[in-house]
């Protein structure tokens, strides 16, 4: 692939940050295979809402709105772009507020992003510190 290539999946994710930053799921959406492969931390999957399997285009409106239920942001700051012809990694700073008791979390954070010859999202990956995540949802 080429340097285009992997400066339009940049460009994807940066633009999928900014969708997620309004609100803009139907967004998102565009950006992503319809069989595309999402996971978000699995080990607090089943107690924490918005951990676990979110795989297909059609699931995904689940794990945004369980995010915007559950979680006031106060910071969504991608620091570091690592890249190669297919794949983009994002270390990232996130913290909120959880809306059921006031806890806040911050997380260093990975996201890990794999793309298609058409540059949509065909997987995504979160990975963060699930052991306070869980401690603070269980406040």
């Amino acid at each position: 692939m080429s340097s285009a290539t992997t400066i339009r999946n940049i460009e994807a994710v940066q633009n999928i940050y900014a969708a997620f930053g309004r609100g803009d799921v139907p967004s998102i959406l565009e950006r992503v295979a319809e069989n595309v492969d999402w996971n978000n931390e699995r080990n607090a999957a089943g107690e924490v809402p918005w951990n676990g399997n979110f795989s297909g285009r059609k699931n995904l409106p689940g794990f945004f709105s369980f995010l915007s239920q559950n979680a006031d942001f106060t910071v969504f700051e991608p620091r570091e772009f690592l890249h190669d012809d297919r794949n983009v990694a994002v270390r990232l700073r996130i913290e909120f507020t959880l809306k059921k008791n006031g806890r806040k979390i911050a997380n260093d954070s990975m996201h890990f992003w794999t793309f298609d010859d058409q540059g949509l999202v065909t997987a995504y990956r979160h990975f963060n510190d699930t052991a306070a995540e869980l401690a603070a949802w269980r406040g």
